[in-house]
């Protein structure tokens, strides 16, 4: 394995590494894409690439993980309980700053996109100013959406009686306006959002006249997101997805390496060190890598020399519902919503962010087969599972679920989430 910032001389080893075998062999022109990607964040905390490699060697040679203090007891009502879903809802998806995406959703003055699945309705846009705003995605007339799905806009026209909106949610068309004498236009705007573009990252709070402290939710993860560089990623694509369990099932998902080589068996099993990762926490916020079973090509080089980001994934979780997961070439993120008023139900967008657009065909395909291979392993593997979870707990079986000591995230969010509810 050659030193990530070596440029020149035998390279090949490494972009084996990131290459994607679309036809049995790796395909060196889009693994490039990968190599540029790696220079690029070859420095990122180096000091913490290093301490985390150790770490990993440290659990792999012991056969063991991080490790929390002690078993956590989950009660099941927490997942089925129709009262704690409303404080849930109130709490997390209401009074507090949500991150929808990376700033790569809204890449040109014009662009906008709508925000549906908090169960408000949501509305950003990039004016031409470049600065990025929130509004109510509803008419000041008659309550109609003003906007739908995304691309790019000089304005919005509601489709009922065209009242007109610019980027800026100004009122600056209104059919018959004289039958609207003593209402000004001045005060007549969509309603405005808090929103913050951060290091690459979208937030927005969906509540009106809501804010929050960024720097304190994030309780110093922001240093670490900064170094990722995300606001020079490329949106691929989003697929949504739908199903029978309750959103915390969809975040638990990703929270221990304990059942890679049970579920996944045959699928990633072979590419990851099953139930060894490191954990770290920033206030409710956390992160979580797992090795990949190439990260012994590291051991016969100088720790200086280390670059681990192709060896690992890095999953952090930044609270309450969005799981952004580092891989080898891509950034992808995952924003979990309850379902309307039902405990039982969830709905997920998963976005995929590339280094570069991509433009030619052969680029497409290639992140197409990446999105699609993500989704099929959730879908197949990890949401049929939680499914039946989900109907187990009404079962009355069990009063309660365990995380064990090599589960610390499981427990640690969880703890959170229980700690937020009882102050708010």
């Amino acid at each position: 394995m050659q030193n990530a910032v070596d440029r020149n001389g035998s390279y090949r080893n490494f972009m084996n590494v990131c290459a994607l075998h679309l036809n049995g062999t790796p395909d060196y022109g889009l693994s490039y894409n990968c190599w540029e990607l790696e220079l690029r964040f070859v420095t990122v905390l180096h000091s913490e690439q290093i301490a985390l490699g150790e770490r990993l060697f440290e659990y792999i040679e012991s056969k063991t993980t991080a490790l929390g203090a002690e078993i956590y007891r989950q009660p099941v009502s927490e997942y089925t309980c129709s009262v704690q879903a409303d404080s849930e809802k109130q709490r997390f998806f209401r009074d507090s700053l949500l991150c929808v995406g990376l700033s790569a959703r809204l890449p040109n003055p014009g662009s906008y996109f709508t925000e549906p699945l908090s169960g408000v309705p949501i509305l950003l846009t990039r004016g031409s100013d470049g600065i990025v705003r929130g509004f109510m995605n509803v008419c000041r007339h008659r309550g109609s959406a003003v906007a739908t799905d995304c691309g790019n806009a000089r304005s919005f026209s509601c489709p009922y009686h065209a009242w007109t909106y610019d980027l800026k949610g100004q009122l600056i068309g209104r059919p018959e306006d004289q039958s609207f004498d003593g209402m000004d236009r001045q005060s007549h705007g969509l309603t405005q959002l808090h929103v913050i573009e951060s290091n690459g990252l979208l937030w927005v709070c969906p509540t009106p006249g809501k804010s929050e402290d960024l720097d304190a939710k994030l309780s110093g993860l922001n240093t670490e997101l900064a170094a990722y560089d995300l606001g020079s990623f490329h949106h691929f694509d989003s697929c949504i997805i739908r199903r029978a369990m309750n959103w915390k099932l969809i975040v638990d998902t990703f929270l221990e390496s304990y059942h890679f080589c049970v579920l996944h068996r045959d699928t990633i099993c072979s590419i990851f060190y099953d139930n060894i990762s490191a954990f770290d926490s920033w206030g409710d916020n956390f992160r979580l890598v797992s090795a990949r079973r190439t990260i012994g090509e590291l051991k016969n080089l100088d720790p200086k020399d280390w670059n681990i980001l192709p060896h690992i994934v890095g999953i952090y979780v930044l609270f309450p519902n969005t799981v952004l997961v580092w891989q080898l070439d891509h950034v992808e993120l995952w924003h979990i919503y309850p379902g309307e008023n039902d405990p039982d139900h969830s709905v997920v967008r998963v976005d995929l962010y590339t280094p570069e657009p991509a433009i030619s065909e052969k680029s497409q395909q290639y992140w197409k087969k990446n999105l699609d291979l993500v989704v099929k392993v959730v879908q197949e593997e990890d949401f049929p599972v939680g499914e039946t979870i989900q109907t187990g707990f009404h079962s009355m079986a069990q009063t309660h679920v365990t995380f064990g000591t090599n589960e610390p995230a499981l427990a640690h969010y969880h703890g959170s989430i229980s700690k937020a509810l009882a102050q708010s």
